[in-house]
């Protein structure tokens, strides 16, 4: 009974953390300025990922509360589930931000930087890739997601420092929306972040320890 309410746990983080992953999908849909991109969708799709991540944590205490004989790596599930579930929440958090940003600076034709979506799209692979992980315990498969994360922090730095030196050149109305621009880069940078949280609590749950230096600075793999 224990091993069943651990699985249907996990199985709520992965229905939840693939809504985030089409949340994603339809923010990059708003960055390319799509015709098919849907910003109530994305609202939606919020309040929905706040639900899942209250009933998990839910589901969570009420299973500890029970004193059945969990495992430690059970524990370290139910335990981790809770936490990963709250990363997945700051995730669709930080997209409807930035999609709320960007339809703004999209309503006065402003091209939106082609790095924002480079970015969103990263990022969505890295939720793909640690769902994956989740799902399979594959955790060898951890190192090339946080060797990901450099590529948003790249793009990151790289559109922070063309914004800021704009800023200097423009009026108050572009500089405005340029600072907007600038709240988006941030957001998706820690949006890489959080998937590596993400990435890094599941090799604790799967294996018992935490992943060391070494590990993290393995070359990613094509």
């Amino acid at each position: 009974m224990k091993t069943r309410s651990v699985t249907l746990m996990k199985e709520d983080v992965l229905t939840m953390g693939r809504l985030v992953g089409k949340t994603l999908q339809g923010l990059t849909l708003i960055l390319t300025k799509d015709p098919k991109a849907n910003f109530e969708a994305i609202e939606q799709q919020e309040e929905e990922i706040n639900k899942f991540c209250q009933r998990i944590e839910e589901k969570c205490l009420d299973l500890l509360a029970d004193r059945q004989d969990f495992t430690a790596q059970e524990i370290r599930t139910l335990v981790g589930s809770t936490l990963i579930a709250a990363k997945f929440e700051r995730l669709a958090d930080h997209a409807l931000r930035i999609a709320k940003l960007v339809s703004w600076v999209a309503s006065d034709s402003v091209p939106i930087p082609p790095q924002l979506a480079e970015m969103a799209n990263i990022v969505n692979r890295m939720v793909d890739e640690v769902l994956l992980v989740f799902l399979t315990d594959a955790v060898d498969k951890v190192p090339e997601i946080l060797q990901r994360d450099s590529g948003v922090d790249y793009l990151h730095d790289l559109l922070s420092k063309k914004l800021l030196s704009d800023l200097g050149q423009q009026g108050q109305t572009d500089a405005q929306r340029s600072t907007q621009l600038l709240f988006c880069t941030r957001y998706l940078e820690r949006m890489g972040d959080y998937c590596t949280s993400i990435a890094k609590r599941t090799y604790f749950m799967v294996t018992g320890k935490r992943i060391d230096a070494e590990e993290e600075s393995k070359p990613c793999q094509p």
